[in-house]
């Protein structure tokens, strides 16, 4: 596999996984947008090794297998042909290869579900699974420009807050794991007991719990789109369109009612293309 075809590879795990993220990567330049799609492509297998029904033992052995191969790209030197476009990334962007471990030991704590007790444990989450993704790309997106404590602030916010919208979008889904991630203080606060959540129990409690959560989540969103403005012209359209897209996806949660047990809530793929091309002209 040469380099371009192990581009292309990451191009369409990334077409086919993850659509929001696909639309928001369209409006970068080419060379910035596989760079994009080879780091969410090593993501996605990460997260897909933690997902998957083998043993968690054999979990385990699969991402440590994918922590030695992101040193060997890292390196300069990856193990297997499809890592070529992620060896690339790394040198050619200088990739901190330290912000995607973080991401393999973000997937690794749902390995064994962390009861999640305070907010903080959420947040702690919520920065390794999301945050350090969007740390990963942030020298993709500045295109060589010195990176800021304040462009590193947007990008952490942007990603938490765009994971929180996911924990209150994919509740459903992720009890059919057994996955819990509302904390227990949040729960205890609105005398939500956490065996009623578990046990898909509506309430106008669990509702209030969850209207918190997102005033969080819009809070950080919020935060979040400062970013664009502080990237080059031809690299702002990304983050713009993610944080409209995510923040559209909240719209939608709060205006049904913060309703917790339903299918997905996503947006048409109408109503994200206008997004892109509106992103994309504000870039100008």
């Amino acid at each position: 596999m040469d380099l371009g075809t192990s581009y292309r590879r990451c191009a369409r795990i990334t077409r086919r996984r993850a659509r929001n993220f696909y639309f928001a990567f369209r409006s970068l330049p080419q060379a910035e947008r596989h760079a994009v799609y080879a780091l969410y492509a090593f993501c996605r297998e990460a997260d897909d090794a933690a997902d998957s029904d083998a043993p968690v033992a054999a979990k385990r052995g699969a991402l440590s297998a994918l922590r030695r191969r992101l040193a060997q790209a890292a390196e300069g030197a990856p193990e297997s042909a499809a890592d070529a476009a992620l060896a690339d990334t790394i040198r050619r962007f200088a990739v901190d290869a330290a912000d995607l471990e973080d991401v393999i030991d973000g997937v690794e704590m749902d390995l064994d579900p962390p009861r999640l007790e305070t907010f903080a444990d959420l947040r702690h989450y919520c920065y390794h699974v999301a945050a350090a993704v969007g740390l990963a790309t942030l020298p993709v997106l500045a295109a060589g420009a010195s990176l800021s404590d304040e462009m590193r602030d947007a990008a952490v916010a942007l990603g938490l807050g765009m994971q929180l919208v996911n924990v209150l979008r994919d509740i459903e889904e992720d009890l059919a794991r057994g996955r819990v991630y509302l904390p227990n203080d949040l729960l205890l606060a609105h005398r939500v007991p956490r065996d009623a959540f578990a046990k898909r129990q509506d309430s106008p409690a669990l509702r209030a719990a969850l209207r918190e959560l997102g005033a969080r989540a819009r809070t950080y969103l919020d935060h979040g789109r400062r970013l664009p403005d502080l990237l080059p012209k031809g690299r702002r359209a990304c983050p713009r369109l993610l944080s409209e897209i995510y923040g559209r996806i909240l719209d939608r949660i709060e205006r049904d009612g913060y309703v917790p047990f339903r299918a997905r809530v996503g947006l048409p793929t109408a109503e994200k293309l206008w997004l892109l091309a509106s992103a994309a002209w504000r870039d100008e």
